[in-house]
């Protein structure tokens, strides 16, 4: 299943993203109250920034175990984190959690793909 999920994501599958999606999945946003609680919600926001003409080709830039780091390359970029990435976690097949960060970097340190400054 998290190998149908990488394929979903690149190809911007959102039928097979949402096929992926835990019925309690929660999505977390950069900022306060971004948050999503299940899967209707997830899906509801996705498609209305889909109508509202959001372009997406995500990119799988990291993979630990069953967390996929995603850069959405959204397209017009997000005005207040230009550089958003997702994280999405994994669970028997199942997406359980997204998380938004405001750059590679960021995203990248949360799995433990990069080091923060300073630790050794």
């Amino acid at each position: 299943m998290v190998n149908d999920l990488r394929r979903a994501l690149v190809e911007a599958d959102l039928d097979a993203v949402a096929e992926a999606l835990a019925p309690d999945v929660v999505w977390v946003g950069v900022l306060p109250r971004q948050l999503c609680r299940n899967r209707e919600q997830v899906l509801g926001l996705f498609r209305r920034r889909l109508e509202q003409g959001l372009r997406v080709s995500p990119e799988i830039v990291g993979d630990v175990e069953d967390v996929i780091v995603v850069d959405p390359h959204l397209e017009p970029p997000a005005e207040r984190f230009p550089s958003l990435h997702q994280v999405y976690v994994v669970d028997d097949g199942m997406v359980v959690e997204l998380r938004d960060y405001p750059d590679r970097r960021s995203a990248l340190e949360a799995v433990g793909l990069v080091l923060q400054e300073g630790r050794t």
